[in-house]
């Protein structure tokens, strides 16, 4: 019964999306230059945990893994928006699936896409980064 304990605490801070308050910090500041990217309109629904698979001396001790939704320009060619951002954060350290859509295009489940764009401002409020 006590063997079972870690497996426990990993899977709840896998599905509880828990990541210490320093490397949020760090995070918050790295999804911050996304929308400097060329190509990226914004960003939506990002989710990200640690990936606990390793650890002590690892080299992949303290990645981070997550998923996110990138609004692409019109005109931008979504591959290579997608590679840009991958690229981005891969050398942060973090490992990413990302969901790339056309501004403008509407048809995603979080809404992002449903206003229209506008040149000016970016969509506002979807770019939280924990589950509270």
């Amino acid at each position: 019964m006590g063997s079972a304990i870690p497996l426990v605490k990993s899977s709840a801070r896998r599905l509880l999306l828990t990541i210490p308050d320093d490397t949020e910090y760090t995070l918050r500041e790295t999804m911050s230059g996304i929308p400097e990217l060329r190509g990226v309109a914004n960003y939506s629904v990002p989710k990200f945990w640690v990936d606990d698979r390793f650890s002590g001396d690892d080299a992949q001790a303290g990645k981070m893994m997550g998923v996110m939704h990138v609004v692409a320009v019109r005109g931008a060619d979504i591959g290579d928006v997608r590679d840009r951002v991958r690229k981005y954060l891969a050398a942060r350290n973090i490992d990413v699936t990302l969901q790339v859509e056309r501004e403008g295009d509407g048809s995603c489940w979080c809404g992002v896409g449903k206003t229209p764009p506008s040149p000016l401002s970016p969509i506002g409020g979807s770019q939280s980064l924990k589950a509270r």
